[in-house]
């Protein structure tokens, strides 16, 4: 019996020990791996088992386990399955699966994060109010990998553009297609303002972009606006007050200075000194100082949103008044919008919004020199020229003009210039641009059986833009603007669009997801456009009209296994009235895939370090219908006079464009390899794609010889352009208790090159028939083509020992390079050099906050490419009696061995010095400071206020580059505007950007 007692409690004491050794307690906290705070209810079980247990209010948990791992579930986060072999405690941070189940609008639907395949970036609403801008296309600089966002001038009120993935057109536009809630907008961003916008979605590839046919040739920017959201009404206040100052200003010669150098330049031609009697108690004038001021600006915006049972809204109302940092220059703005949704039945839904604006902008000219323009010279350029020696203003308080009617001898005119007083050109300027804008949609959605929607949006795109300019005669003897005349442009636009959508989508055995759509869409738009005048030689009015129409049909269908494995394809045909019968159909498609790597078997292990990757393909041909109205056709105007027996002329018929019949669409096949990845439970990761663009059948306006008249040359399509690059977006996040910190950069690479063309084109205009760019084969389309400066001649053997530059060629003068060996230097010696397109494309935006605090620091530039400073000419060029650089005085060759980079001053040697060449490229790489701003959210525990925030902004604080003129981004001038991007790079002197102080305030009630 004792035996038996002892061998049954050797069997328990057994028992129990293997048991304690096969149970194992794990205990911890689970935590939110962003905010860190505690999970309330995660439920923590043993796979293959039905023991389990879930989090307390602390999320806290302990959990006695027989095997090696624990898994842990959470609605809205990421599953986790952990092994738990050596350890007791095991605190966990659980991913939030919102990133990746975030909705993204991405063409006529939505789909989740996970399911997108193109090149695709979503840039929130938060990021685009950071700064106090006019315009929501400069909000989106710096914010998006592969997108370069340049402003035509820092003007008040200045349009900016947006090139996705280089540049593929060369007479047709390359601006993006604009859509605003499922609506094409003419008027691009400027149709809604930032504090309106919910996120904007950027579509790159073709995989993202072809659902969008013929208009996606240049990338598509994809706009929602906020809604109201159930619950009581919320009023919202956003305000900002600020000051606007100019930035660093190039420095100019004094009057002394400028005298010396005048007798210098006088003496080595044989001219008159400005010495003995000629001198007088001259002024000392920085005219650049005096057309510059402090400007103010204000923004308000108010917003009221809710919702009850069925229904919710939003209604908005903004206004936005900035003075320019030039005088006389200044731009208001007010808009008003309403976003109303009625959830009628379950399965009826209807929607309707209205965003609608009104500004005005006093312009003074901006950029150029009046060629090509009906603006006139920038007020830049002049105070560039102006000689400081003459003052602004006469003893009676009246803009001094002519120095000769100010001195009282016409040898000042020699002395000092005749050109334009600069303040007085922004003072005296009359000139007013009132543009309405009216965007409008009703929307209807009905859920039919088998989980299908029907979706139709009908849409009204109007814009009015009516100039009035005054152009009052003054100066000497009234030689400005005489005689006195005044002048009116209107343009009248109004599109609709008719789009409708249907969409099913099915889950089969939990695995299998099918989603597919087809629609169709109407788009119209007419126009019109008039201009009258009236002067002293009567009155004149001109008007024309214009229509053009688009229809479309396309599909799409997207397939995924189980989140793992996707495949999507999608075609569309468009039909343009911009072409002729025969040629309106285009077809365009998208074939892409994509592959989740991390949610293979094999992969879990890496899970908890690695918890995203997944590749990306697509494959795409997009298309360009932006080619001149009626193209396809010879146009004719009347009333034109012909000479007829040497009588009287007769009217008649004059032809204006030639026409071609084959003309057909532009189109882009695309390439597109993605790769994303994140690490780390979400607080590092990356996106990388990589891009290869072929744009052919260019629709271009064929280089014609004067021989044909003036009739302007017929479109063709001809050539093909290659944009290759790589994209890069990274980011790191951290959060604490009460503080975080997050780093998100993106950068871009750009390879843009011209592969075929049938003939070479000019472009970039520095002077009468003078063109500082070429676009031909084997180049980039912003490429320079320029005579290579080779120093400066130092004494006449070197002259003799050169190749032949002309007879009147001296020591002191530039010296170009013979590329082509044959002795003479001609226009077989010019070469391509540097391009105006960025080769890289930077933004980086720093983000942190400690209690109340927050604080965002972000930076923006572009590299790689290179300005031709035209208003170098005549800063540099020593050119009439106009006032010079301080650069060039200081080092303008005086003699053998004293400047290997500025020629002697001369007028005489002007046409040899200022040759279109190297000497006036300069590298134009920059980065910007372009917002720095600090907050503080007060703790609001009453009931009237539920936030409020303060902050101090700065925009446009420092700009590190190399380049010697006001502003490296300002390079689009008005000079340009019939020449489109190959316009671009060419500085005449254009208006800054300002730099930006403000305080502001938002609150919510």
């Amino acid at each position: 019996m004792l035996k038996k007692t002892l061998f049954i409690m050797f069997l328990s004491l057994t028992s129990i020990t293997l048991l304690a050794q096969q149970i194992k307690t794990i205990s911890g906290v689970v935590t939110d791996a962003t905010t860190g705070e505690a999970l309330i209810g995660v439920a923590i079980i043993e796979p293959g088992t039905s023991n389990g247990t879930a989090s307390d209010l602390d999320g806290n948990y302990t959990l006695d386990v027989k095997g090696d791992r624990i898994s842990f579930s959470y609605v809205g986060y990421k599953s986790e399955t952990l092994a738990v072999q050596n350890t007791s405690t095991l605190n966990v941070k659980l991913v939030s699966n919102s990133e990746l189940d975030e909705v993204i609008v991405v063409g006529y639907t939505s789909q989740k994060k996970r399911e997108v395949l193109g090149a695709l970036t979503n840039v929130k609403s938060k990021e685009l109010t950071q700064l106090p801008v006019s315009n929501t296309t400069e909000a989106l600089q710096g914010r998006v990998a592969g997108v370069q966002v340049t402003n035509a001038s820092g003007a008040p009120g200045a349009g900016a553009t947006i090139r996705i993935r280089g540049v593929g057109s060369i007479n047709s536009s390359n601006d993006p297609l604009y859509i605003i809630d499922g609506i094409p907008a003419s008027n691009g961003l400027n149709s809604v303002i930032p504090t309106d916008i919910e996120n904007i979605s950027v579509l790159k590839d073709a995989s993202a972009s072809a659902i969008y046919g013929s208009r996606a040739n240049n990338g598509v920017v994809l706009i929602t606006t906020k809604k109201g959201k159930q619950g009581k009404a919320k009023v919202s206040y956003n305000g900002q007050f600020g000051a606007q100052i100019h930035g660093s200003l190039t420095e100019m010669a004094n009057t002394s200075q400028y005298i010396n150098i005048y007798n210098a330049a006088a003496k080595n031609d044989g001219r008159e000194l400005l010495e003995g009697k000629w001198m007088k108690d001259f002024a000392n004038v920085d005219h650049m100082k005096e057309i510059f001021q402090t400007g103010l600006m204000t923004i308000h915006d108010v917003s009221v949103s809710g919702g009850k049972d069925k229904f919710n809204y939003l209604a908005s109302g903004s206004y936005y008044n900035q003075e320019g940092i030039i005088k006389n220059s200044k731009f208001e703005k007010f808009t008003g919008s309403t976003n109303l949704n009625y959830q009628a039945t379950k399965w009826l839904k209807i929607g309707l919004s209205a965003n609608a604006g009104k500004s005005t902008t006093d312009i003074v000219p901006s950029s150029g020199d009046g060629y090509g323009n009906d603006e006139g010279g920038s007020v830049v350029r002049y105070a560039y020229m102006r000689n400081p020696a003459i003052p602004v203003y006469d003893q009676n308080g009246k803009f001094v003009d002519k120095p000769s009617e100010y001195f009282g001898h016409a040898m000042y005119d020699t002395f000092f210039g005749e050109g334009y007083n600069p303040l007085g050109v922004a003072e005296m300027a009359d000139r007013k641009r009132d543009e309405t804008t009216v965007l409008s949609k009703i929307n209807v959605e009905v859920k039919l059986p088998y989980n299908s929607i029907w979706n139709t949006n009908f849409g009204i795109d109007y814009k009015k833009s009516e100039l009035n300019a005054y152009n009052q005669t003054w100066g000497t003897n009234d030689r400005i603007n005489n005689p006195s005349s005044r002048s009116f442009a209107s343009n009248e636009d109004l599109g609709w669009t008719l789009n409708s959508v249907l969409s099913s989508s099915h889950t089969f055995n939990d695995s299998h997801r099918l989603t597919a759509m087809v629609g169709t869409e109407a788009i119209r738009y007419n126009g019109t456009n008039k201009n009258a005048g009236s002067s002293i030689n009567g009155d004149t009015q001109y008007s024309a009209d214009w229509a053009s129409s688009l229809l479309s049909f396309f599909g799409k269908v997207d397939y995924n296994y189980n989140y793992k494995y996707y495949l999507s394809a999608l075609i569309r045909q468009d039909g343009s009235s911009r072409f002729a019968e025969g040629n309106r159909w285009g077809t365009f498609y998208a074939l892409s895939a994509g592959w989740d790597v991390n949610e293979e078997e094999f992969f879990k292990p890496l899970t908890p370090v690695v918890n995203l990757l997944k590749l990306r393909a697509g494959w795409g041909a997009v298309g360009n219908q932006d080619v001149a109205l009626y193209a396809y056709t010879d146009k004719y105007m009347p009333y034109a006079n012909y000479p007829i027996g040497g009588g009287d002329p007769s009217l008649g018929y004059v032809q204006t464009q030639l026409g071609n019949t084959d003309l057909k669409w532009e189109t882009s096949n695309q390439l597109n390899l993605g790769l994303d990845m994140a690490f780390l439970n979400g607080e590092y990761g990356f996106s990388a794609d990589y891009y290869h663009k072929v744009t052919k059948d260019l629709l271009l306006q064929a280089p014609l010889p004067p021989s044909i008249g003036n009739a302007a040359p017929y479109w063709v399509n001809s050539g093909e352009v290659l944009n290759e690059g790589v994209d890069l977006e990274v980011y790191m996040r951290k959060q604490y208790k009460n503080a975080g910190f997050s780093i998100a950069l993106n950068w871009g690479y750009l390879k843009n090159k011209m592969l075929k063309l049938d003939a070479p084109i000019q472009g970039g205009r520095v002077d009468t028939g003078i063109y500082a760019k070429l676009i031909e084969e084997g180049y980039s389309l912003g490429s320079y083509y320029l005579y290579e400066m080779d120093g400066i001649f130092q004494n006449e053997s070197e002259i003799v020992r050169s190749a032949y530059q002309g007879a009147n060629v001296q020591p002191g003068d530039v010296k170009y390079k013979d590329l082509n060996g044959d002795g003479v230097i001609d226009e077989k010696d010019r070469k391509h050099m540097g391009s105006s397109i960025p080769t890289q494309t930077l933004g980086l935006n720093l983000q942190g906050n400690l209690n109340n605090w927050d604080i965002s620091v972000f930076f923006q530039g572009a590299f790689g490419n290179e300005i031709y400073r035209q208003i170098g000419h005549e800063t540099d060029g020593f050119y009439r009696g106009f006032n010079v650089s301080k650069d060039y005085y200081d080092n303008y060759w005086r003699g053998e061995g004293t400047s290997n980079t500025h020629p002697r001053a001369s007028w005489n040697a002007k046409s040899n010095n200022v040759m279109v060449s190297s000497r006036f490229l300069e590298d134009a790489s920059y980065l910007r400071l372009k917002n720095v701003q600090i907050g503080y959210t007060f703790p609001t525990k009453g009931k009237l206020i539920s936030n409020l925030r303060v902050f101090g902004s700065a925009t446009n604080l420092f700009t590190f580059t190399k380049y010697n003129g006001l502003d490296p981004e300002m390079t689009v001038s008005a000079n340009s505007s019939g020449e489109g991007d190959r316009g671009n790079g060419i500085d005449w002197g254009t208006y800054p950007v300002a730099k930006t102080f403000t305080l502001g305030v938002n609150m919510t009630f």
